[in-house]
């Protein structure tokens, strides 16, 4: 294979016999026009699935990392249970990442969405679905992509011998998820308060900054379900203003582990640090939470890309409120990389729970705005 590394010379690339090249630039270009995948890096010109590019970079020792969130993992896994892409786009899509995946070597890390899954229904649960996405990642390459490609409507396994059941019990939360959990519970807590849009997101970073833990991803989630013209908010807190207050804390729930999915792979991308040979891909189904991790991407990985901020969040605020959040959450994310700085309280685990018990509390006794 050879393509245009840039614009003074041509690089070579040997590929293995049988390599499905003309089925990977289709699955590429479907999964790039449907655009769940999210790079935690800048991607190529030529595209950010393209077979080039991909090759390109494996021969560089360059490892690809894909982060699915739970729907991806689950439609992955429903493909080992026998059930049919016809009809399912969501499960042809993830037959054509599994297969592009399985072609490029890129490691699929479900860590979290397994997590969110037992946390939900059950340890016993999520591990039947482990083993049974472990099983669709044996299945043959070219199988996953037939299968993708409309070819198959069923994905064929073939026996392998799978790893044991992880240790440990996968529905105990995850420490990060319980903060996430807090600031979500926070963020619905100051919807119903009778401020502006604007005092509602300034004051979740004060109080982020002086009485909990700061992070871009909660801000900028704030800034979005908080504004004055946002996108559709049921889609972010399901339930939120249902007569049945559980369902709302449920909805809750949910939210935060969007928000641990993408602090997840923030936190991952910031520790690579531009130099780092290992690069990320988030994927999901859902719009919003891909609005959100394009956002975190570009304007909550370090200081320097939020020159843009406000320009981007002018599709929901006024200008002048947008320059003040963008100036807002650069004050508070330099105060708390500054050297020295320490957070005025200690945030151990009794706090934290202390801390979603009460912000249950409130949310309970919430009735909420209308849409």
């Amino acid at each position: 294979m050879a393509f245009e590394s840039s614009e003074l010379h041509t690089t070579w690339l040997r590929l293995p016999e049988g390599f499905p090249v003309d089925d990977l630039e289709v699955v590429g270009q479907q999964l790039t026009d449907a655009g769940i995948c999210i790079p935690g890096y800048l991607p190529p010109e030529m595209g950010l699935l393209s077979t080039a590019a991909l090759c390109y970079e494996h021969a560089h020792g360059v490892q690809m990392v894909l982060l699915p969130d739970r729907n991806v993992v689950s439609r992955m896994a429903q493909l080992a249970a026998g059930e049919t892409v016809v009809g399912n786009e969501q499960r042809r899509l993830a037959a054509a990442l599994l297969g592009l995946c399985q072609c490029h070597d890129i490691e699929i890390e479900p860590g979290a969405a397994f997590h969110e899954l037992a946390h939900r229904e059950g340890n016993d649960v999520a591990l039947n679905e482990l083993r049974l996405f472990r099983l669709a990642d044996s299945a043959h390459a070219q199988e996953t992509l037939d299968v993708a490609l409309g070819r198959s409507p069923t994905l064929r396994l073939r026996p392998v011998d799978l790893p044991g059941p992880p240790d440990g019990d996968l529905s105990r939360p995850l420490r990060r998820w319980n903060r996430n959990y807090v600031i979500a519970l926070r963020i619905l807590e100051l919807e119903a308060k009778p401020l502006t849009p604007l005092q509602r997101v300034k004051e979740l970073m004060d109080w982020m900054v002086s009485d909990f833990t700061f992070g871009a991803p909660g801000a900028l989630l704030a800034m979005v379900f908080l504004a004055p013209n946002s996108p559709p908010k049921k889609d972010v807190f399901k339930n939120r203003h249902s007569t049945d207050r559980e369902a709302a804390i449920r909805g809750v729930r949910n939210a935060a582990w969007d928000l641990t999915q993408l602090s997840d792979f923030t936190a991952k991308v910031n520790a690579e640090g531009e130099e780092g040979q290992t690069r990320y891909l988030f994927a999901t189904f859902d719009k919003h939470l891909r609005l959100q991790a394009n956002l975190i991407f570009q304007y909550g990985t370090d200081l320097d890309s939020l020159s843009g901020l406000a320009d981007a969040l002018s599709a929901w605020w006024p200008r002048n409120d947008a320059i003040a959040l963008s100036d807002a959450l650069r004050r508070h994310l330099e105060r708390v990389h500054a050297p020295g700085w320490r957070r005025e309280v200690s945030l151990t685990y009794e706090r934290v729970m202390e801390l979603i018990r009460d912000g249950e509390e409130r949310v309970r006794r919430a009735v909420g705005r209308p849409d």
